[in-house]
């Protein structure tokens, strides 16, 4: 009989799953023909073509670049189309990143049925050089589009402005600049709309303002929700940037829709329309739809809420103030549980020690199993964390999860197995105490099996040893719904990384079950915990034998020529998020035999380097204009250009100098975001729009001595020897980022 329970149990835990990941696909889109207040992704489609064709088929449409312009009037077009007339509005804007460029917003506003603050939608209009970002951002221009549509048919409560802004890519440039547009100030909600990838469910993954206001207008309007509290929190944590991190100026409620899957093609050619999935332009329009139509509406709770989804069809909410007192009754309840059992003589105080020990074990072993899973691969976690067939791995992931949350079943046997069931319900109870006082948005995630099982338990003892099977299978229940999403979402947002969190929460789910196994033979005990370890080892040994990349999925291979402008040295380097080169892009030159940093600020991206020859034209000139010591400051004035009409300049300084401020062209350069540092080795790059006259800037800083700054231009596109390695890609190899560039430094030296 429990070797039968325990087998139930299991089945259900399956149904969970599946429950789970049906719960997570998105919905079907509709076709064009839907009804005229409805968002259709059919419609959307039909936008995005006509934007993306504007540039050329597959050609990206960078900031400042003359496809970014052709993109640019056809989405004027498109609006005018729909009887929408909007404004273009220019300017230069300065940033955090250190980048100064060019900005062409469009904005555009659709009147409502009254007089309210305006809700405010966005995307962005630029694509990275690397790719046409079909994803990444042209769908959401797209779905601003058929929002704007079906704005027009059917009011909202109150206007909608409609920004479709440049820049973003280039560091947030265009929603800057929108902080200064006349609209602005109406502005009383943001809806964002993002791309990390080319497919999957669209995610509410951050609020601003009032989250509780944001939750509760997603759980009354959007048709299909998938977000949570937790999600939230966490990107609160992470240094990750869009529109919404500048937009959170306006001090507004706002909102962050983005789909992810498919990741391994952001930023890279991959990023197309054969790529995009439909399905995920519909969920990501429609709720943005249903969120703009929401927000626009006067009222709502204030302050922030715990929530989560529940299968993508329901959303379950209450105040974060909350979390707290709920996470105490759970607590309550698990402690007269304990005590029952001690009263009752069912088990004593040591092996319901060894219960709560339990949990640390059992999350602990499938993370380690998880972390050894991901590094079984030798792909590095950051520069490549996704592979091309991941559905072997994820599954050795899930895996290790049963098999740790099981493994407290066979170590502690029988006997001591009558204190798992009151010492789990101890430990799921306490994390979720820790939690709520910590991370309240995050703490339903053990909240729910908590606050479950306590309360089915209390009710099963009622009904003696027959009902406490029934709490061991409501906990799991419990857990699975909650933590199961998060699972599912963790290798699509960090890859091969996500293996110890994916194996930690699978075995949290599958923990409830360990009193079931214990109850069971030990032949039935070690089945249940060998049985998916092996199966799991096959996955990940199915999962090394595959190849990492394909055409698909492809290997990001950056290819860059260098040249040294005072002594004329050239190279040609190479950067894979592999770390070693495609045979047939070695064998296009004579690469060195390791990668190494070039460029003192090129830390984060170590390059395999070729001897090339030199090309007959000029690099960076530099005019110094001023260089005076001000006290402990010295001041550097000086007019940077390119002769060889390079379309960016930048000026590196290593991180031996303090610098105290920066100005282009009279406009004041703002202090780095942290993770600049990072990325540039301590450096600080200020990336610069070329002009044919040249440009001044001003450079102050608090160094003793002389000091040595970089000066570099750098332009798309390769001359003949790196055109050739290029061409050396195979199929299943690409460009990313800013995609391959020609680049010629000069050092200068400072004297005052």
């Amino acid at each position: 009989m429990p070797g039968r329970t325990f087998l139930a149990g299991l089945l259900l835990l399956a149904a969970v799953l599946a429950a789970t990941w049906l719960g997570l696909a998105p919905p079907a889109p509709l076709p064009s023909s839907a009804p005229a207040g409805a968002f259709s992704a059919g419609r959307a489609l039909s936008h995005l073509r006509r934007v993306l064709d504007a540039a050329g088929d597959g050609v990206p449409h960078p900031a400042g670049t003359a496809t970014n312009a052709r993109v640019r009037d056809q989405v004027v077009a498109e609006f005018r189309g729909l009887g929408v007339e909007p404004r273009i509005e220019r300017s230069v804007t300065c940033n955090r990143y250190l980048t100064c460029t060019p900005v062409s917003n469009v904005v555009a506003r659709v009147a409502g049925r009254g007089r309210g603050p305006a809700v405010l939608v966005s995307a962005h209009l630029d694509s990275v050089p690397a790719g046409p970002g079909a994803a990444d951002d042209a769908s959401g221009v797209a779905m601003v589009l058929e929002i704007a549509r079906a704005l027009h048919a059917e009011p909202a409560a109150s206007d909608v402005v409609l920004l479709v802004d440049d820049a973003e890519e280039s560091g947030l440039g265009g929603a800057e600049a929108f902080l200064l547009d006349p609209a602005a100030r109406d502005v009383g909600a943001v809806v964002n709309l993002e791309a990390r990838g080319t497919g999957g469910p669209s995610l509410l993954f951050e609020t601003s303002g009032s989250g509780a206001r944001v939750a509760s207008r997603f759980a009354a309007g959007v048709p299909h929700p998938v977000g949570s509290s937790l999600l939230s929190t966490v990107y609160r944590l992470l240094p990750n940037d869009t529109n919404l991190t500048v937009l959170r100026r306006l001090r507004v409620t706002g909102a962050n829709l983005a789909f992810i899957d498919g990741a391994v093609r952001y930023h890279t050619p991959r990023d197309d329309l054969a790529h995009l999935d439909p399905r995920s332009v519909q969920h990501q329009g429609e709720s943005a739809l249903a969120l703009v139509r929401g927000l626009s509406e006067p009222g709502g709770p204030g302050g922030e809420s715990v929530w989560f989804d529940l299968l993508g069809r329901w959303v379950v909410r209450f105040p974060e103030g909350w979390a707290l007192p709920l996470a105490l009754l759970s607590l309550l309840l698990a402690v007269a549980a304990a005590a029952d059992d001690l009263r009752r003589g069912r088990t004593g105080a040591g092996r319901i020690a060894l219960g709560v020990l339990a949990l640390p074990l059992a999350a602990g072993t499938a993370a380690l199993l998880g972390f050894v899973a991901g590094r079984a691969l030798g792909l590095d976690p950051i520069f490549r964390p996704w592979v091309a067939s991941p559905a072997p791995l994820v599954a050795s992931f899930l895996l290790a999860g049963l098999a740790g949350g099981l493994l407290p079943a066979l170590v502690l046997g029988r006997r001591a197995a009558t204190g798992l069931r009151p010492g789990i319900l101890l430990g799921l109870a306490a994390g979720a105490v820790a939690l709520a006082a910590t991370l309240p948005g995050a703490s339903y995630l053990l909240l729910a099996p908590s606050i479950t099982g306590g309360a089915i338990g209390l009710l099963g003892r009622r009904a003696g040893e027959p009902g406490q099977p029934l709490a061991d299978l409501a906990t799991m229940v419990a857990a699975g719904l909650v933590l199961l999403p998060p699972a599912w979402l963790l290798y699509p947002a960090l890859g091969h990384a996500a293996g110890p969190a994916v194996g930690a929460a699978v075995a949290l789910v599958a923990l409830p079950l360990a009193p079931l196994a214990a109850a069971a033979t030990t032949r039935v005990r070690a089945l249940a915990v060998a049985l998916p370890a092996t199966l799991g080892a096959v996955s990940l040994a199915v999962a090394v034998l595959l190849p990492v990349a394909d055409a698909d999925a492809p290997e990001r291979v950056i290819v860059y020529f260098h040249q040294d402008a005072a002594s004329g040295a050239a190279h040609v380097l190479a950067s894979t998020d592999t770390g070693h080169l495609p045979e047939q892009v070695r064998a296009a030159a004579p690469f060195s035999a390791s990668a190494r940093v070039r460029f003192g600020w090129g830390a984060l991206r170590p390059s395999f380097e070729a001897p090339a020859a030199p090309l007959p034209v000029e690099g960076p000139v530099v005019e110094e204009l001023e260089a005076v010591r001000e006290g402990e400051a010295v001041r550097w004035r000086a007019r940077l250009r390119s002769p060889r009409g390079a379309s960016e300049l930048q000026v590196a300084i290593p991180p031996s100098v303090n610098v105290r401020s920066f100005a282009f062209e009279g406009r004041a350069v703002p202090d780095p975001v942290p993770k600049l540092a990072r990325w540039y080795g301590g450096w600080r790059v200020y990336r610069l729009p070329a002009h044919p006259g040249g440009i001044e800037v001003e450079l102050v800083v608090s160094t003793p001595g002389p000091f040595e700054v970089v000066v570099a231009d750098q332009s798309p596109g390769l001359p003949p020897a790196g055109a050739a390695v290029a061409a050396a890609r195979p199929p299943w190899a690409v460009t990313q980022q800013e995609g391959d560039v020609t680049i010629f430094t000069r050092s200068v030296r400072i004297e005052r």
